[in-house]
């Protein structure tokens, strides 16, 4: 009997998801699945990355559910409560009847009775909108999964979990404190998305896709900022509104002036695709390590990617298949050199894509996936 799967993730940002939704003018006449593969289709945040390659073994029966996603709720409970719904959401909504419709209680028992259909044997949080003890009831009977790679979220806690995926070192060590399992899972590219890419003119010198803003992001904020005043360049992604200093994209001058607006999914990858080089930084909280999702997305769709240097590199990369820097003097000369190097600048794209495609596929990570889950199942068997 295959196992079953159920994957929480969201879409990013969500200002994004509103945006498209705001185009799609069917929505009240699709199905849940027609809308869930819509979504997949995408490409945004991790897409099917993990399910799709699941769902290509013999062992899984592994699905997509979209938190924070409205749409996705409704068509959830309608197909749960069937003509009801709309009654069974006017009274679970609320905590009483005289109080008012509650978001978050209808989210969390939609969710739950979703769950209990379903009856996985593993619950795989890959995004973290929820408070960590949410997820606390099925620890009897289902195996938690979490997945971290940024700041730690509010009301999360790693003893929450049974197992926790990170890219993060310190994360690992720090989990591992608490008594959690906890796995180096690899960042990586579903090489479906080159199929899905147009070939065509490259039309952006240098470009960056991500957040920017004050919390978890002040350096990189700042730098970009400054090299965006000296070059040819152009950006798309979402600003953080919360914590920090609250200082508003307006502040920023340059940023503010080369701001495209939102992208994800494949919009952005196009964007790589189309771009002569992509630049990347980390997160402030990276403490020098230079690993994240940006990196194997950019190699991945066959762009050059300029990256600032760490010192990890050399044991996980090779030479050929990405261009460093080391501050912002260093940044402006590798941009100047590798826009009037094309040929060689190509190639080093293209020993990217090959190197990328090799060996950080999900398909090869979900093998890993696979065994891991397999193995906490059986060493960890719920009573």
């Amino acid at each position: 009997m295959k196992r079953k799967l159920i994957k929480f993730d969201i879409i990013h940002p969500p200002e994004y998801l509103a945006q498209k939704k705001g185009e799609w003018t069917d929505l009240s006449t699709i199905s849940r699945k027609e809308y869930t593969d819509r979504l997949i289709r995408l490409r945004s945040n991790y897409s099917d990355f993990y399910t799709y390659h699941l769902n290509q073994t013999s062992d899984w029966e592994a699905e997509e559910f979209f938190l924070l996603d409205d749409t996705f709720l409704e068509k959830t409970a309608q197909e749960l409560f069937g003509s009801n719904h709309r009654l069974i959401k006017q009274w679970h909504g609320r905590k009483n009847a005289k109080l008012r419709f509650n978001p978050t209680k209808w989210r969390d028992y939609v969710i739950d009775q979703y769950i209990q259909e379903v009856k996985p044997d593993v619950i795989f949080v890959r995004s973290q909108p929820m408070p960590s003890r949410f997820w606390q009831k099925y620890r009897h009977n289902t195996l938690l999964v979490s997945r971290l790679s940024a700041r730690l979220p509010f009301n999360w806690h790693p003893n929450h979990w049974d197992m926790i995926y990170t890219d993060q070192p310190d994360f690992k060590t720090f989990f591992e404190l608490h008594g959690v399992p906890t796995i180096i899972n690899d960042q990586g590219f579903d090489a479906r998305i080159i199929t899905e890419l147009k070939i065509r003119e490259k039309k952006h010198e240098v470009t960056f896709v991500g957040g920017l803003g004050t919390q978890n992001f002040s350096k990189r904020t700042n730098f970009i900022d400054s090299i965006a005043q000296q070059v040819n360049f152009k950006w798309w992604g979402y600003w953080w509104k919360y914590g920090g200093d609250g200082r508003s994209m307006a502040e920023f001058s340059a940023l503010h002036q080369t701001f495209h607006g939102l992208t994800s999914g494949l919009e952005m990858f196009q964007i790589y695709k189309d771009s002569k080089i992509v630049m990347n930084d980390y997160v402030d909280t990276a403490n020098g390590i230079g690993f994240n999702q940006r990196m194997f997305e950019v190699m991945g769709c066959g762009a050059f990617l300029l990256t600032r240097e760490a010192p990890n590199f050399k044991k996980l990369f090779p030479d050929n298949v990405f261009t460093t820097y080391s501050d912002e003097r260093d940044f402006l000369d590798k941009v100047a050199y590798f826009l009037t190097h094309e040929q060689e600048r190509e190639e080093i794209a293209q020993n990217a894509q090959k190197f990328v495609v090799e060996y950080y596929d999900y398909s090869k990570i979900v093998k890993e996936f696979n065994y891991d889950l397999t193995k906490a199942l059986r060493e960890n068997k719920p009573s």
